[in-house]
């Protein structure tokens, strides 16, 4: 069914969508839950019923994290292998999070791909418990650093909060938000 879905999409998009889904289904397999088709919701997956997850994919890599309703209220995964230019860091930080970023430093394109990732992975795990307009973009989201990584919140919804966790990766990063 994912592949009939898929057959209408660009080449690039469809290897994309299926190797996304092909992760999603080895995640779910992993904690035992329901594998059926998973298509889409406008720009999300339309998941099985009891099932929380998300599914990220950069250059032709694609990841998914996938666990039990009844354990998580959110799931939110990225992966990025590339990412924005130094330039577009006003697009990604909000005025509160200028500190996190020192465009000077050295090492400030990866630590922007960190930021990004780990924004992605909580725009993914937030925007399913907030209006939309409470998350519009990234900007909506703010970081701010805890004991093992960040915790985030949409500025509109301080009250809903999500840990994320970023790992560094051969050539990019890895993240992931979870429920705190």
């Amino acid at each position: 069914m994912e592949q009939r879905f898929a057959a209408a999409f660009p080449e690039r998009r469809r290897v994309e969508f299926l190797a996304g889904r092909e992760a999603l289904h080895r995640a779910l397999d992993a904690v035992g839950l329901d594998r059926g088709p998973v298509l889409c919701d406008g720009p999300r997956p339309r998941l099985p019923v009891g099932v929380r997850a998300s599914i990220s994919h950069s250059q032709g890599v694609a990841v998914a994290l996938a666990g039990p309703a009844e354990h998580f209220r959110t799931v939110g995964i990225d992966l990025e292998l590339s990412g924005p230019p130094l330039a577009a860091a006003h697009l990604v930080l909000g005025p509160a999070e200028s500190g996190l970023l020192d465009p000077a430093a050295p090492d400030a394109t990866e630590r922007l791909l960190a930021l990004y990732s780990a924004k992605e992975a909580a725009f993914k795990a937030l925007s399913p418990l907030v209006d939309g307009d409470a998350l519009p973009g990234l900007r909506a989201i703010r970081l701010t650093a805890g004991p093992d990584g960040w915790h985030a919140s949409p500025v509109a919804r301080p009250d809903l909060a999500v840990q994320v966790t970023v790992r560094r990766t051969a050539g990019g990063v890895l993240s992931w938000a979870l429920p705190t």
